[in-house]
């Protein structure tokens, strides 16, 4: 019997009983569903966290932070003369605590040279105003979200104002007040909270902390040189610092989303377990239902094995259309859930996703990825089927011709 005459036969069956096809169909497509939509949202979720590093920071940023000992300006002096080196950016990171009228506000102080600053934070750009001169101790740029209000009655300010700080320091908290002489945009980074800080000079974390720095910002003379200089720090100086690369941020990222993929893909798989009972039980209804037919077709000469295609055939149709429709259903459960993760929060006009504000989250749907998951629906489908059509090709003619259901 040809291909076609098989598919015809097992189409003709599938559309007579088009209520309990549609139902099992129905059970095949979650798990396709499941497995494609949330695939889809995971990265979706890396390809927006991926373009926000690099939009924000410099691909050639080393990050390098106290380990055993701290960061000091010997540390300075030995990094800066590894080969690859273009620039060592100490800076200061200052808990503080914003005095408002409405109440104290928690904040941070990044105290840098700012102008090393605009170089290793590409994205990090000024709205209004203008940076404090080099030599400033009392001159600051606020982060976006104190200059811009993120709840109702939040005070905000502006250049021009005064704010007073109170920053913890060694020798304990000293009220100190800035004026702020620029805004800078919005600005995500895996760095600092940036848009929640106050950005001065380094003359200022010198003021409290000496040349005992938070942290250095490495920046290589290439990309491609990155991963030798990372190498020749830890070489250099071993377990006192600790250092952590722009790419190694990528890294962490998505190994850290494949392994939430890789849960949610098993999860999502267990749908195909329900699929597969489905199919079963349909099956096995379809043959006692459709027992005199299979005596019919084998008194007019079908054999075993074409009785058997026609039953495979059909759960072959169901898993085809199954996972057809699971991945058109897991597309829109995908922008679904994206549109629902970026969904504006609650706080005033500047509300966004879980990402920041303006933030748009798509979901990214791999078509390699959706084939292999129509063929896995597939798969289970005719595992499912085997059973019920060993069974249909057994049927002796004589004793279907006298079945009665």
């Amino acid at each position: 019997m040809k291909l076609q005459d098989t598919l015809r036969l097992s189409f003709g069956a599938l559309t007579s009983k088009r209520l309990r096809t549609s139902l099992t169909i129905l059970g095949i497509l979650i798990g396709p569903a499941i497995v494609v939509g949330l695939t889809g949202l995971t990265l979706g979720f890396s390809a927006v966290l991926t373009h926000q590093l690099f939009s924000s920071l410099s691909p050639t940023d080393i990050f390098v932070t106290p380990g055993t000992n701290q960061v000091t300006s010997y540390t300075v002096q030995q990094i800066s003369k590894l080969p690859g080196v273009k620039a060592v950016v100490p800076y200061y990171l200052l808990s503080a605590t914003l005095e408002t009228p409405s109440g104290p506000e928690p904040t941070e102080i990044l105290s840098i040279d700012t102008a090393q600053a605009q170089k290793a934070f590409p994205g990090l750009t000024l709205e209004t105003g203008q940076y404090p001169s080099p030599y400033s101790s009392y001159g600051a740029v606020a982060g976006y979200y104190i200059t811009h209000p993120q709840y109702p009655g939040q005070p905000t300010y502006g250049p021009g104002q005064t704010v007073e700080v109170q920053i913890k320091t060694p020798n304990g908290e000293v009220t100190k007040t800035f004026l702020i002489t620029g805004t800078f945009n919005e600005f995500s980074s895996a760095f600092a909270d940036i848009d929640r800080s106050l950005v001065v000079q380094n003359i200022v974390g010198s003021q409290y902390y000496g040349d005992d720095y938070s942290g250095l910002i490495v920046e290589a003379s290439s990309v491609s040189q990155v991963n030798s200089v990372v190498n020749e720090i830890q070489n250099t100086l071993g377990r006192s610092v600790s250092v952590t690369s722009v790419e190694q941020f990528v890294t962490l990222i998505n190994n850290s989303l494949s392994a939430v993929s890789s849960l949610l893909f098993i999860a999502g798989a267990s749908s195909f377990i329900v699929a597969f009972v489905g199919i079963l039980s349909t099956m096995f209804t379809t043959v006692v239902e459709r027992t005199r037919e299979i005596g019919v077709l084998r008194a007019i000469g079908f054999t075993r094995r074409g009785i058997m295609a026609i039953f495979l055939g059909e759960a072959v149709l169901m898993g085809l259309l199954g996972g057809i429709a699971g991945i058109g259903a897991g597309v829109g459960m995908g922008f679904l859930l994206t549109s629902v993760a970026g969904s504006p929060r609650g706080g005033g006009p500047g509300g966004g996703s879980a990402f920041g504000p303006g933030t748009h989250i798509t979901p990214v749907f791999d078509p390699n990825f959706m084939v292999e998951v129509v063929l896995i629906t597939i798969a289970f489908s005719v595992l499912a089927g085997l059973i019920p059509a060993y069974r249909a090709s057994k049927i002796e003619p004589a004793v279907a011709l006298r079945y009665e259901v």
